[in-house]
């Protein structure tokens, strides 16, 4: 049945037991992939790697029966598996067809594309009681009030004057990449839904900080593959040669990258997979190295060292602060955990 966006953002939440597929489509892709990953985020345990499977929708086309086997399957864990099938289409309507033709099992999120009036997937979702289905349209300025409100009330944050159009434009109304942008800020103020806090144009500049040179890339590359004697060796090559600031700002980004990449995993993607699928994409020369690095950083670490590297910044910021040598005992620190961290 068709659904309001407010009762699928619920269901993204807490899913009721009596729906049993969720179908998210239209011109908006990056506002169903969003939803997905709310679904997965719901059901994802880092104690059960099985919590979430996914299945690309053209080797549904090949066996529908897959998706029948893969909701029925009782998890060894003992709790419930989310089904997530990508690019779904009206091929994918005999697998469905199938999945609700049997009893009640592990509940399948569809997210699809643009679907053309008359789509026989949709008119089948929309018509069956026990599944939900939303279309996302493509996004417009007006909608950046209401599309920030929403990912901001997960994180305690809620956007000032004029701060919520000028985020939205900076993120082309892309939900994932406004998802990242929010997640930063809230980490950067502290926010939380016990502790919200407002944004403003300021707080936008502050994290928007310039790509670093080539010295403080390799210096990023060294403490993200946990190398700690060679982050040691390069901060003392450094010395008072590059700022403090420039320093930290580099390794956030690739840390945030790297969180990207990580949820992507903890959603039940594989390493590679995820690094395979990355946007923007991983330049190839790059690609093994990453792969390691997402293997290696778990979610809870890279949030860890996120909020670190941003109390660091402030540390310097204030009055009597230390400066560098704040930034490269941050560095270091970062560097030694990521050196002990189990891949």
């Amino acid at each position: 049945m068709k659904a309001e966006r407010a009762r699928i953002v619920a269901a993204a939440a807490k899913l009721d037991p009596a729906v049993r597929a969720v179908l998210l489509h239209g011109g908006d892709e990056s506002a169903s992939r969003d939803l997905a990953d709310r679904f997965a985020r719901q059901f994802a345990d880092s104690g059960n790697p099985l919590a979430v499977e996914t299945i690309p929708a053209p080797e549904l086309d090949k066996d529908p029966a897959r998706l029948v086997a893969a909701a029925g399957a009782v998890s060894m864990f003992g709790d419930r598996t989310l089904i997530r099938v990508d690019g779904a289409d009206d091929d994918t309507l005999t697998a469905l067809t199938q999945l609700l033709d049997g009893p009640p099992g592990n509940p399948v999120v569809l997210v699809a594309g643009t679907l053309r009036k008359g789509s026989k997937l949709l008119t089948a979702c929309e018509a069956h009681k026990a599944v939900l289905s939303l279309a996302s349209y493509a996004p417009s300025a007006r909608d950046a009030g209401a599309a920030i409100d929403e990912i901001g009330a997960e994180f305690g944050l809620t956007a000032g004057r004029g701060a919520a159009a000028k985020l939205f434009e900076a993120c082309a109304g892309d939900r994932g990449v406004l998802r990242r942008e929010v997640e930063k800020l809230a980490l950067f103020l502290d926010a939380s839904p016990a502790a919200p806090q407002v944004f403003e144009l300021a707080d936008l500049v502050s994290i928007g900080a310039d790509v670093g040179d080539g010295e403080a890339q390799a210096l990023v590359a060294s403490i993200a593959r946990g190398d700690a004697a060679e982050v040691e060796r390069q901060l003392a090559q450094l010395g008072g040669g590059s700022a403090g600031i420039t320093l930290l700002r580099a390794m956030t980004r690739r840390l945030w990258q790297l969180l990207d990449l990580r949820q992507a995993v903890d959603g039940g993607a594989s390493p590679e997979s995820a690094v395979d699928g990355a946007r923007p994409p991983v330049f190839w020369k790059e690609k093994a190295a990453m792969t390691q690095e997402v293997a290696r950083w778990r979610t809870p670490m890279l949030r860890a060292a996120l909020a670190r590297l941003l109390a660091t910044e402030r540390a310097i910021k204030s009055p009597g602060g230390a400066g560098d040598v704040l930034a490269m005992q941050a560095l270091l620190g970062i560097a030694v955990q990521a050196a002990g961290a189990r891949r």
